[in-house]
């Protein structure tokens, strides 16, 4: 009987563990994004509205997804979110590697398209996080749900000491 208490243990752990690193992923990546705004702004010759623009197609879609998941993830499972999730990141990658490099040979208008719905599929990436995070800890540990989504949250404000610190 103990065998599977440790086992189940190891799961949550594991579980949880996952969970956090979504969140800091989505963390990291919405603070570089930050960082990069000025370096975009250059690059693109983007006035204040126009950069505000390209920070704002990453920012309000995370929202609609926050909603959008947390009404189906109990229909369409917290596995195909988390894989939404993924594709979403890994996307944004992709997109922001090949704006770099489509900036680097001179194609402007590709690159900034590549930057510009790159960023809100990285949005609904991250709003996906948030949609299963909260509800598989406060699932797996629902006699102390507080202490555990306080502890999965610091993951979110780890990427601001940084930010802090090099200031």
């Amino acid at each position: 009987m103990e065998s599977i208490s440790k086992e189940d243990s190891s799961r949550k752990r594991t579980l949880f563990l996952g969970c956090f690193i979504a969140l800091l992923t989505t963390a990291f990546g919405f603070i570089t994004r930050v960082f990069l705004v000025d370096t975009w702004s250059e690059a693109f010759d983007l006035n204040p509205a126009e950069a505000g623009r390209l920070m704002g197609i990453g920012i309000w879609p995370f929202f609609v997804a926050i909603i959008f998941f947390s009404l189906l993830i109990d229909r369409i499972g917290y596995k195909l979110a988390m894989i939404f999730a993924f594709i979403g990141h890994m996307t944004w990658g992709v997109m922001g590697y090949l704006a770099y490099q489509y900036l680097q040979a001179g194609d402007i208008d590709t690159a900034y398209g590549l930057l510009y719905w790159g960023s809100l599929v990285f949005a609904l990436g991250n709003g996906t996080v948030e949609a299963f995070i909260n509800p598989v800890v406060a699932t797996m540990f629902n006699k102390e749900k507080t202490k555990w989504l306080n502890i999965l949250h610091a993951a979110w404000p780890g990427d601001w000491s940084l930010r802090e610190s090099s200031l």
